[in-house]
């Protein structure tokens, strides 16, 4: 376990201006999904076995489809909170609730537990499953600590036991997790200080090493990077909460493609199999058809 503060940018950190790059960058705009809104949409995953969009809304612990067509259903409800929906290769979910890790049916049903909650006062953000479906998640504050006292985020790692090992420490909002496209190098974002971190992965043993800090976004303004979508050919997806935009960015640390979206509040990125790309903000779900 590190705090992230130990995190250091060195001479192959990408720095991008987010505001100059907007600037510069033509957008493509997103529409908003009729009937697919939300309190705190997230983490949009295509499922093309089921040709089914999953996500969810964070407040209202809701789990929901999206089919093709645009319709869109719950699938899970529960009490609390969900901070994601992982499909799974068995065809299930894995979900990040209130009551811990939960193993659910593509329907939602049969609920079977997988690992602990996380403590009073603590809730899991966003998750993310390597290629052998280990799963990682970000812990966050349900109250943001008062000015002064320390971040108390953090990103854990479920362990062959089943048990919770904490990776990082002291992050303010542990956010987008992804995996490249040969399970070789994990990503982390940490909204708070802009970062998005990097470390090699043993996808044999789902450990992680040499973390550094990949991107740091800066520019004058009242937003952070959240959700990420790792694509196979090496460019990267960062959603930007407060800018309105989801940014997909070269493996030269280039912008080629801004999505805009009509709430402020954009938090993450799923690409179909047929090139639509889906973005989710706290108002709900928006598409925009393939764009070049």
């Amino acid at each position: 376990m590190r705090p992230w503060s130990q995190l250091r940018p060195d001479e192959l950190t990408k720095r991008v201006d987010l505001p100059a790059v907007l600037a510069t960058t033509t957008q493509v705009p997103a529409e908003p999904v009729p009937g697919a809104t939300a309190e705190l949409g997230e983490h949009p995953v295509w499922v093309p076995t089921q040709a089914v969009l999953i996500w969810v809304d964070i407040d209202t612990g809701r789990v929901l489809q999206t089919a093709a067509s645009g319709l869109t259903e719950e699938l899970f409800g529960g009490a609390g909170t969900v901070g994601a929906a992982l499909p799974t290769s068995t065809g299930r979910l894995t979900l990040l609730t209130s009551e811990g890790a939960l193993s659910v049916a593509s329907d939602g049903s049969d609920p079977q537990p997988l690992a602990a909650a996380p403590p009073p006062g603590m809730r899991f953000n966003d998750a993310g499953l390597d290629a052998a479906g280990r799963l990682w998640a970000g812990v966050l504050p349900i109250e943001d600590p008062a000015p002064g006292e320390p971040p108390t985020g953090q990103l854990w790692r479920l362990d062959d036991a089943g048990q919770w090992q904490v990776e990082f420490a002291e992050m303010g909002c542990p956010n987008g997790i992804a995996w490249s496209a040969d399970g070789r190098t994990v990503l982390c974002c940490e909204s708070d200080t802009r970062q998005i971190a990097a470390a090699d992965y043993d996808p044999n043993t789902g450990r992680a090493s040499n973390w550094r800090v990949a991107w740091w976004f800066v520019g004058a303004g009242d937003w952070v990077p959240d959700g990420l979508e790792w694509l196979p050919d090496g460019r990267l997806w960062v959603a930007f909460w407060g800018l309105g935009v989801a940014v997909r960015l070269t493996t030269a640390g280039q912008a080629d493609l801004v999505i805009g979206t009509r709430d402020l509040r954009t938090t993450s990125v799923g690409t179909g199999t047929d090139g639509r790309i889906w973005v989710t903000t706290a108002a709900g779900l928006s598409v925009v058809a393939a764009p070049s």
